[in-house]
């Protein structure tokens, strides 16, 4: 569990120390949002289709995190695990300007099953060097090539569209009904969301 450290001279502040006071415009927009994709994904390849899925998926995923950075998420939320493919490096010196073709420089032959924290997924996606649709029968987009511009020298991740429709969709219906907010000595906030009475001597 992640608990998030604020510091401020005090827990009054909260309110307006959070950048998203009301979550639910943002939320109902994330749903919308993972609607539009997969309708965008069942339609034939189009420079269209693949700027609203790619636009849709990073705005997206900047939203989640800054609804958890505002405590509008349960604290564990984004702990969950999300199982990818990983294709590792096999060659150094790759570039997504000058070097379209992944078979030189990545095992495309060789996935490897990782599992990703959904916080860890959204910053590979937010900080994205690479993001290619990973096409199915009949052009159907059903997933999405991904590395940032530090894990692109560790390999690429291939994340399932339904895997990001489906955290886009919880997240627009998780609403913590429990905040606790714990002020240190020196004046800094341990602050945990959820939905049961928390245990923050035991993290």
């Amino acid at each position: 569990m992640v608990l998030a450290l604020v510091a401020s001279p005090s827990p009054a502040c909260l309110a307006s120390a959070a950048m998203i006071f009301d979550s639910v415009p943002w939320k109902a927009q994330l749903a919308k949002d993972a609607a539009e994709i997969d309708a965008s994904a069942a339609k034939r390849p189009s420079a269209k289709r693949s700027l609203l899925i790619e636009r849709n998926v990073f705005v997206g995923a900047y939203a989640i995190r800054k609804l958890d950075e505002s405590f509008r998420l349960s604290s564990a939320f984004l702990d969950e695990p999300i199982t990818v493919k990983h294709y590792p490096v096999i060659r150094s010196g790759y570039s997504p300007i000058r070097h379209p073709d992944f078979e030189r420089f990545f095992a495309m032959e060789q996935p490897q099953a990782r599992s990703l924290t959904r916080r860890r997924l959204l910053n590979v996606l937010i900080h994205s060097a690479v993001f290619v649709e990973v096409l199915g029968p009949r052009g159907r987009c059903q997933g999405v090539l991904v590395a940032s511009d530090r894990t692109v020298r560790h390999g690429l991740y291939e994340v399932e569209l339904p895997d990001l429709t489906n955290l886009m969709r919880l997240v627009a219906a998780e609403f913590p009904t429990v905040m606790t907010i714990r002020t240190a000595e020196d004046g800094t906030w341990t602050v945990w969301t959820g939905h049961d009475p928390p245990t923050l001597q035991d993290d």
